[in-house]
């Protein structure tokens, strides 16, 4: 897979929002080369020049083609170098990203003082660890209440972990299996408490191990959480051993209840990785889920300083 920064301007990022849905990416002619490299499943990211903001991503689902077709506003463009793509996140005016926020942390920016140099251009490649920082900051902005979970759909009381994991298994998701799903939660958690929250990330760019989830301050480690709800307790031990090398703060490991006396007996010879680390039920993480996405949509809503038209007032509930 890979990653790509593409520019667009403000009138035809609109029109890619409001007409196209961000089906068809198209570029200029001199850039059909890029636009053949682009494999089915890269991702790109969209730059609006002049406003200095990031809006959209988007996945490449189709082979190339070229059109003439006119579709985009530019008088004197008609971007006939195309792709057929998917949106995965697209940005209101009032939520796009202020690239001056993310510059000090973006690897491809090689001089931070003359950052705009970097953004020109129709396409540029750009390293994961970019593209899943920006990404990270357009998911805090968009606060998905389909996932928040609603009492009325919950039974009024969750008792043990098998109602816990049917409660988890009736959220509205994306992933199918409890193990990604939690996993998916966890991320999600990450993204409400503000920071860059990574599924299946390397602990190190050469490094053969991955952790489930783990959550960054920009790039920096913070929290490493891995989800041992089956399996080798042995091996998800060793992977928090491995990112606790590379100064992740906080080891977060989730297990079955029935798995504690195990895993206390693993860690009793082992203070230094147990004083670091906390076990995690699935209920805890379903709880924390279910209170969290209540909190967070009141409290984006009480952050939030932008001007918007409004007929009328509404009265949140």
């Amino acid at each position: 897979m890979n990653f790509w920064l593409v520019v667009t301007s403000p009138k035809n990022f609109r029109k890619d929002r409001e007409v196209l849905g961000f089906k068809l990416q198209g570029l200029p002619i001199r850039c059909r080369n890029q636009v053949k490299k682009m494999h089915i499943g890269d991702k790109v990211v969209y730059y609006i020049v002049g406003l200095r903001r990031f809006g959209a991503i988007a996945t490449i689902t189709g082979d190339y083609n070229e059109d003439y077709t006119k579709i985009w506003i530019d008088d004197d463009e008609m971007w006939p170098a195309r792709r057929p793509s998917e949106p995965e996140i697209v940005l209101q005016d009032n939520e796009l990203i202020d690239v001056k926020k993310l510059v000090p942390s973006l690897s491809f920016i090689k001089i931070k003082d003359n950052w705009g140099a970097f953004f020109q251009g129709s396409i540029h490649q750009i390293p994961e660890d970019d593209f899943r920082l920006i990404e990270s900051e357009m998911k805090k902005v968009k606060v998905i209440e389909s996932q928040i979970p609603h009492l009325s759909e919950m039974p009024l009381q969750l008792k043990s972990e098998k109602d816990h994991e049917d409660a988890i298994m009736r959220l509205k998701l994306n992933e199918t299996t409890l193990h990604d799903r939690l996993c998916e939660m966890l991320e999600q958690i990450g993204t409400w408490m503000n920071f860059n929250t990574q599924k299946k990330h390397k602990i190190a760019p050469d490094s053969p191990y991955e952790l489930d989830v783990a959550w960054l301050t920009g790039k920096n480690p913070e929290v490493a959480i891995e989800v041992q709800i089956s399996g080798n307790l042995t091996e998800a031990k060793d992977r928090l051993r491995y990112a606790k090398k590379f100064n992740y703060r906080k080891l977060i490991l989730v297990i079955r209840e029935s798995e504690m006396q195990r895993l206390n007996s693993l860690m009793k010879h082992d203070p230094e990785l147990r004083n670091w680390m906390d076990a995690w039920s699935i209920g805890a993480i379903y709880e924390m889920y279910d209170a969290g996405g209540k909190f967070f949509n009141f409290y984006r809503r009480l952050i939030e300083a932008v001007y918007k038209e409004k007929p009328e007032l509404k009265l949140i509930k």
